[in-house]
Order: C-alpha cells, then structure tokens, then sequence
C-alpha cells in the first residue's frame, strides 16, 4: 500500500512512497493534521542519491516496527533537500547549532508550528555503543512531548531566536580592497593540503570555486603559488578515484586526503563547477590534461545527464544492486577476463589493480576484493616502466578502458535523479559557454543553448518569475535565489559567448525581478526565499558557499554586468552594497566566500568596453583576434559586437544615453577599445591590441 507520497513527483519521495510510515510530503494539510491529533512532526530530509538516506531507509522507514510508532504518535513529513532547499538550509542551521555537525539523512522534530526543537542526523533501528536507535529515540521524544510540553515550549522559543539571529546576521560594511587580497590569499592557503591539493582533510570536496578565484588571483598578481595549488589539485583529483576514469565525470567527494576513495554518487553541479576550474586553470596553463577531463566531463555529462528536452538530470546514484559503488568498481577476475592477457597485464599495473582489492572500505577499514580504478601518479611516469612514450601509454590506456566501458555498461546502473533543477542547469550553462570560449568549441556551446532554450521554455514565466524543479512535464516550486542568480549569470555568460545582445536583455529582466523578489533594502543583501514565502519560519540569508556556490556570490556578478551593459546606476549601486556586505565575513572566512572574491575582483579593475566592428559578417568563431578578446583574463570587460545598422540600434536601446561612443558602422573589420565611454583610435590586428591592454 502507497502513502502520500504516490503523487508527488520527486525521485526521492517517490522512492518512500512504498514505506509503511504513513508519510506526508511538506504541505499545509501535514501541520493542520498535527496540530488537529498534537502530535509533533518527525521531519526527514535527504536525496535521491543520498547513500546514507538509503541505509536509513532500509534499516528504519522500511521496518514495520519503526513505522508502527512514527504512525502511532507522530505526523511524518518528507522533503527532497534539492526540490526544497530553503526547508533544508533551515533546519540543516538547526541541526549544525544544536550538534555542530550536519548531514543527510536529516532528522528534526518540529512543533505543529514547524519550530524544531530536535535535530540530529543518521539514526540507526536499534540502539548501538554510541548510538540511539529510532526505536529507543521516538518513545522518549513522545514522552518529552506529552509530559515536559512548557520545557519544549521553552527550549523552541529558544531555539526560534537563535535561528532568526544566525539567518540574517547584522554584518558590518566592508569593502574588500586589492591590497586586501594578498592576505586573504594567504588565509586560504593556510587550508591547503600541499600534499595532495584541495582543502582541509578527509572527506575532502573538490571546492571548485576555489580554483576559480585562485586562477584569477593569478591572473591579477602573477601569484605562482596560487597556479601551484590549482593545478596541483585538479591533476590529482583526475589520477584519482574521485574521478571516473571509465565512463567519466566526478563523484561527489573523497572519503580520503588522496583523491582516492569517493562517495560515488555524481552531481550536475559538480561536474558544471570542476569544468568551469579546469578551464580556467587551462587558460593559465595550457595543459593538454585540463583540456581533456573538460572534454571527458561534457562526454559525461551529454551521454547520461542531458535529457531528450535539451534540460540537464540533477544526480546518479551512488549504489545500485543495493551496495554503494557496486557500478564502479571491479573484482582482478572480472577485468582478466574482459581484457587480453597483454591487455590485463598492462592495465593492472597502470592502475594498481590487485586481487585482494586496491582500497580499504570506508566503513569496514578493510580490503574486499573490489578495485577503484585510479592512477597514483601521471601517465608520464609509466614510460621508462613500459619503454613507450606518454602519447602511446594514454592511446593503448583508452583503448582498454573504452573496452571495459562496453562491459560496464551492461551491468545495472545507478538510479538516475531525472528532475531538472533551474540553478544546477544554470552553472552547467555557464561552464559550457566559457569552456566553449576557451577551447573554441561549438558543441559546447549548442549544448549550452539546448539548455538555455529548455529552461526559457519551461521554467521562466511571462513577468519573468522561475520554477525551481521540473520533471515529466510538470514545472513546479517557486524559484529561490539560487535559480535567479544562477540564471542571470548564465544568460551573461551565454551573451559573452555568442554576443547576441537578445541574452543581455533576458538577463535584464531576471535582474530585475530578483531584485524585486530577493533584495533587502535595510541591509543590503539576498534573501533565500522570496518576498511573500509563507511555508518557511524564517527568511533566511545564505551568505556563504557550500557545494554550491553562494546565491547572493553569484548575483554580485550578474548585478555588476548587467549595471555596465546597461548603465543602470542603480543595480550598479546595489552590487556596491552587496558587496560591502559581503566583504567583512570575506575577510574573516575566505576559504567560504571564493566565488564571491572571485566576482569582487570585477569591482576592483576598470570597465573596458570593446567594440568590435564586423560589417556585414556573422561572429566568426575563428577570428583569431575576436577570439582574443573573448578569452582575454581581464576581469571587468563589455563587448560590443557590431555587424550591422540594426545591431547599432539593439545596443542602442541597452545602453540609452551613454551610447554615443558606439561608432557609426564602417565598411572595415576595426576594434575599438574604450574607458568611460571614450574610444581609443579603431586597430585591427592582435598585436594593436596586446599593446593597448598592456
């Protein structure tokens, strides 16, 4: 028999809608019920990827003897943390206030007025050395609830208090000055494993956008430490197991400091974040590997993540046949008889392949006969072992791994997450459009309009509202920061990439509307939720990043280019302000805020306008000197792409009053490099160029 699950249209409900509980996803209906019966909430949050969720699932929601007691005396709610991340940031505030840890699976117990006032993580069935377990837990919470009420009462107040405080802190002002960043830089540093690159120890997360601001650090002061440690890091997670060197793409984090051991679950925001570092880290660097882990994430990604309406799937499971990892790891036996014996003997060598198993279990400690398939140092280091060069190694190396793709593929694969989420299909936007700018890839870029275009069609209403989450034809869920900034990055980044000033007025609009749902006119920042949001107890503000970068981060972007574009004095002002809010936690927590810092460097170099005169031509991808000023590292540039009358007259209208530098179209391809409106004399060959932008 099915619960209240059955229609809603989330994997992960879904996947709970068989459970005995008698579950409720969130929904007025759930707390009138509660508060009808004064029963207290048992509130469960994860995802349809989630390895733990699973495990809780199997021991606990699938027990008919946990379900007898939840039913008996508690209403049970549900939610998906990706369809619903402002409940999940919530009471994750909750959960790391109470504990000072966080996780999924979430557990919270909340009054009939949604104010928690128990939080926790992972709960076993049965008590363990160490460990409650839900059946001892939920008779006591009863007990608490029936007995102690003016004691719960007491400790919610509390609890609610410290909530609204922590939601929307009063920061003080602060504006992050270039002289500022050298000890910022060395702040996060401090973090830096110079071991094995990233950040902080085991479990270790890729934390792209720290790559992001430290190539652009070093773009800005030649810093070569700062290139060291992201080309250090994102090499070593493509030797690692974090890395899937079969089918390609990056598991969410590493149990290890190596790189080595990962939660095998793959996220789209991972994959958008980490391509988006490695061609940036490609820009400084020139390093073909950079080139080609960007190349075999878009493969990835393409082959099991874009779905036939051109929007983008959110996860894959970490487990299938009900063990994690089961999909990507492989027995010696298994491989000997897929390869040659030449084949095989090559391969495990290459790979550390072993009988007994190449990694200890995360839980267990201990080997069990299965292999990750990962490099302990790069292909470089083989040749003296083999006698043949590098190029030979990574062409008989992907021979045999293409090979064992083929009988990969039959196992049984992981579930797939098949919502399409706004913010997530957003920042793989963006990472296409500039990683087809910097490899000069068209496909990159079709792949990123194919997306653009779903979400235009599917999630943007006509006032230029979003829906946050969409599956099997249904849009649904009000749009959170995240979706609009991320959006509005996306159609700049989509505008840069292609100079179709149709994508700066789309990115005008959601401007405008975020602003006008999310600003906070007394401090000066985003809120996570919208003006008007009734199903949450506080408006909460995130201001730093996690997986994902912060909302209010990326929206410094979008507000500081949409304001030049457009000449509006006023988002400018706003982005100023948003800024200096930023700007002090940036100081005290850098390692939190690097795609903030990263998009503050905008702010701290001059606004370079370029107009580039092309009559009568479409934008020639093989230009070499558009294709220059496209790639070019300098931070705070706008450009113009004239190739006609009518194209004189859409910038026009984008630029109202300050248009007048733009020059009258000529009969000669000419760039015009300008400040404060005011143009430089027209050149026309890249060395012109250079010179000017010395």
């Amino acid at each position: 028999m099915k619960n209240k699950l059955a229609k809603e249209n989330s994997p992960y409900l879904l996947q709970h809608s068989t459970n005995p509980v008698d579950w409720y996803p969130w929904s007025e209906e759930a707390f009138q019920v509660a508060k009808d019966k004064d029963f207290p909430i048992f509130l469960s949050i994860g995802y349809s990827t989630c390895h733990w969720c699973h495990v809780m699932e199997k021991e606990s929601f699938e027990s008919e003897e946990v379900a007898k007691i939840l039913n008996k005396d508690f209403i049970s709610i549900k939610v998906d943390r990706e369809q619903r991340p402002d409940l999940d940031s919530i009471y994750m505030a909750v959960c790391q206030m109470m504990t000072k840890r966080g996780g999924w699976p979430l557990t919270v117990i909340l009054t009939p007025d949604k104010i928690p006032f128990f939080a926790g993580t992972y709960f076993p069935k049965n008590s363990t050395k160490g460990s409650v377990g839900l059946c001892d837990f939920l008779p006591k919470v009863k007990e608490v609830w029936v007995d102690k009420r003016d004691d719960v009462l007491t400790s919610c107040e509390s609890i609610y208090s410290s909530l609204k405080e922590v939601s929307n802190p009063n920061v003080p002002d602060s504006f992050i000055e270039k002289k500022d960043l050298k000890e910022i830089f060395e702040s996060i540093k401090d973090f830096y494993d110079e071991k094995y690159g990233g950040f902080g120890e085991a479990p270790k997360f890729p934390s792209p956008q720290n790559m992001i601001f430290l190539s652009k650090f070093y773009s800005l002061f030649n810093n070569n430490d700062a290139k060291r440690m992201v080309e250090q890091t994102l090499e070593n997670m493509r030797l690692g197991g974090i890395f899937d060197h079969i089918g390609f793409g990056f598991h969410r984090y590493s149990t290890d400091v190596k790189w080595v051991v990962p939660h095998f679950e793959k996220m789209l925001y991972d994959q958008a974040m980490i391509m988006e570092s490695l061609a940036e880290a490609y820009r400084l660097s020139k390093k073909n590997v950079f080139e080609e882990t960007t190349n075999e994430i878009f493969l990835y990604t393409e082959e099991i993540l874009k779905s036939p309406e051109g929007g983008f799937f959110s996860a894959e499971d970490a487990d299938s046949e009900g063990e994690e990892g089961a999909f990507y790891t492989w027995g010696l036996d298994e491989i000997q008889k897929i390869l040659t014996k030449d084949e095989s003997a090559f391969f495990e060598h290459l790979y550390s392949i072993d009988s007994e198993g190449n990694f200890n279990e995360e839980v267990t400690k201990k080997k069990n006969g299965k292999n990750i398939i990962y490099l302990k140092d790069d292909l470089e280091s083989f040749s003296s072992i083999f006698s043949i060069d590098h190029d030979s190694i990574l062409e008989e190396s992907n021979r045999i791994k293409a090979k064992l793709k083929i009988s990969r593929d039959k196992r049984i694969r992981p579930s797939l997450d098949d919502k399409i989420l706004t913010d997530w299909n957003s920042l793989m936007i963006s990472s296409l459009c500039k990683s087809s700018i910097i490899f000069n890839r068209q496909d990159y870029l079709d792949s990123a309009i194919s997306s653009f275009n779903f979400l235009k069609g599917a999630m943007v209403k006509d006032d230029f509202s979003l829906y946050h989450c969409y599956r099997n034809g249904d849009a649904s869920i009000n749009g959170l920061i995240d979706d609009y900034a991320f959006l509005l990055k996306a159609s700049i980044d989509l505008y840069e990439a292609t100079l179709d000033s149709d994508y700066l007025k789309f990115g005008k609009n959601v401007c405008h509307k975020m602003i006008n749902l999310f600003w906070d006119n007394t401090k000066g920042s985003f809120y996570a939720t919208p003006i008007g949001s009734v199903d949450v107890i506080v408006r909460q503000k995130n201001l730093l990043d996690g997986a994902i970068p912060s909302g209010n981060s990326v929206a410094l972007y979008g507000m500081v280019n949409i304001g030049q574009y457009f000449n509006d004095s006023s988002i400018l002002d706003k982005s100023n302000k948003l800024s200096l809010q930023l700007g002090e936690m940036a100081k005290k927590f850098p390692i939190n805020l690097a795609q903030f810092l990263a998009n503050h460097l905008i702010l701290l170099e001059e606004n370079v306008q370029i107009v580039i005169m092309n009559p009568n031509k479409e934008l020639n991808y093989e230009n070499e000197v558009i294709n220059y000023l496209r790639e070019m590292t300098y931070v705070n540039k706008s450009i113009y792409y004239l190739s006609s009358n009518n194209d004189i007259i859409k910038y026009k209208n984008i630029l109202g009053d300050s248009a007048t530098f733009l020059p009258e179209l000529s009969d000669e391809f000419q760039i015009y490099i300008c400040k404060d409106k005011t143009c430089q004399l027209p050149v026309s060959t890249l060395s012109e160029i250079k010179d000017i932008m010395k």
